[in-house]
């Protein structure tokens, strides 16, 4: 089920073409740049972690050098106790800053490169190390401190050298890193700022495009909306007001003819008579169509009201009642609804030869219109299909359907005619904003 809302966002092909194009290159674009920052932030972790195998390297290097350095003003203090019991705490500070870095690059993220000579030198230094600290204190207590001088000065020397290799391994995929990083930081920055500006113009472009192209649908449809109203009016013409005077004419001729007869010649004109002032009221009921619109008085009852008064001929007995408080309305659909029953209304004063007339307005949850009669009825064939030639019941049905609406037309020979139109409320009821 269409709604008026609907018709006017039916962009068709093109404009539905357009538009995927315009998300598809707003979402392309800022994909795109979403994921040039995705490069950049991976370039920055990487960085990162190089930093923290060069900073957890360095570390160890520096305890290692404090670890000699101590150690050597020890064995120049030649006090074996002393030695033995430093050498325990300066064991276990080493060992641990040599746990850390381990743990360091164990968790650092997968897929960061690491020299796979890294981790079996560190295990090399960890291993050796005990050893020779058992020997220097060992020497110490037995009182060569000679040999305890040559262990400190000569054999832990290659643990300082695997140490400084560290370093250097380290240091280098650092420097290839950083070397990498700036490459691409370079281009991802040279990227974006070609991307931005692109994108930027490409989405003015179609949405300017876009824009214009709505605008032109916006005014084709008030243009099919006019030419529809033109049409329709044509329609009423035709049917009503252009056969009343055609008539009229034939009357005139025939009695044209007869001009001897004077008794033909007055009744002609008094049949004439009658048909002109029938001809008034149907040229007036299709410019008060036109004119006359609920947006005069912003209210619907007394729109129907005044289309009543208007219908009412000879004894006719006419009855109006509203069911539910009364409602604000979308003008454009009220309008609709107005012109549909004053359509239904008219038809039913003008051919129906009813005796009652009764139009009930519902506002419930859907606004819901009824206009019945105790008339000649209608045959079930034309009210479902219209009577060929004339467009009554088929502009009611095309104006219901535009505000997504349902119609319909009960009624057979003799018994009457029940014309019932339902609005969704969703479509025809104003929302009422609450101020705080």
């Amino acid at each position: 089920m269409k709604s008026i809302d609907a018709k006017y966002f039916n962009l068709g092909p093109s404009l539905t073409l357009i538009f995927a194009l315009l998300v598809a290159l707003i979402l392309g674009g800022n994909g795109l740049l979403i994921w040039q920052f995705h490069i950049a932030r991976q370039q920055a972790d990487r960085l990162s972690d190089a930093s923290q195998q060069m900073i957890s390297v360095l570390r160890l290097q520096g305890s290692l050098l404090s670890f000699h350095q101590r150690l050597d003003e020890l064995a120049q203090s030649r006090n074996p106790d002393m030695l033995k019991a430093e050498c325990e705490s300066l064991q276990s500070t080493l060992l641990a800053q040599i746990q850390q870095t381990r743990e360091t690059f164990i968790h650092l993220p997968s897929g960061t490169r690491v020299d796979p000579l890294f981790l079996p030198t560190l295990e090399a230094i960890e291993i050796s190390l005990p050893t020779q600290l058992e020997t220097i204190t060992a020497l110490a207590s037995s009182g060569d401190w000679d040999a305890v001088h040559f262990r400190v000065g000569d054999r832990l020397k290659p643990i300082e050298i695997e140490a400084s290799g560290l370093v250097k391994i380290v240091d280098q995929d650092f420097v290839r890193e950083l070397s990498e990083s700036e490459t691409n930081m370079s281009s991802v920055q040279n990227r974006i700022l070609i991307l931005v500006p692109t994108s930027a113009i490409f989405t003015f472009c179609i949405a300017t495009f876009f824009a214009w192209t709505i605008v032109r649908r916006i005014v084709e449809l008030r243009l099919e909306e006019r030419v529809t109203e033109r049409t329709r009016i044509t329609q009423e013409l035709h049917d009503t007001f252009l056969q009343t005077v055609q008539g009229s004419k034939l009357i005139v001729d025939d009695a044209l003819k007869w001009s001897d007869d004077h008794d033909r010649v007055l009744a002609a004109m008094e049949q004439v008579s009658i048909w002109l002032e029938q001809a008034s009221q149907e040229g007036r009921a299709a410019l008060n169509s036109i004119r006359t619109s609920t947006t005069e008085c912003n209210n619907l009852a007394a729109a129907l009201r005044r289309a009543l008064e208007e219908c009412r001929q000879g004894q006719m007995k006419i009855s109006f009642f509203i069911a539910d408080e009364a409602k604000d309305l979308q003008p454009i659909v009220r309008d609709e609804v107005y012109r549909v029953a004053f359509e239904a209304i008219r038809n039913a004063c003008t051919h129906s030869m009813c005796k009652h007339l009764v139009v009930d307005l519902e506002y419930s949850n859907d606004l819901k219109l009824r206009v019945r009669d105790d008339g000649i009825g209608i045959d079930p064939v034309v009210a479902e299909r219209g009577k060929d030639g004339h467009f009554g019941l088929q502009g009611m049905r095309g104006r219901v359907a535009r505000i997504g609406g349902r119609m319909t037309v009960v009624s057979s020979p003799g018994s009457g005619t029940d014309i019932t139109v339902v609005v969704p409320g969703g479509i025809v009821f104003r929302k009422v904003k609450h101020h705080p």
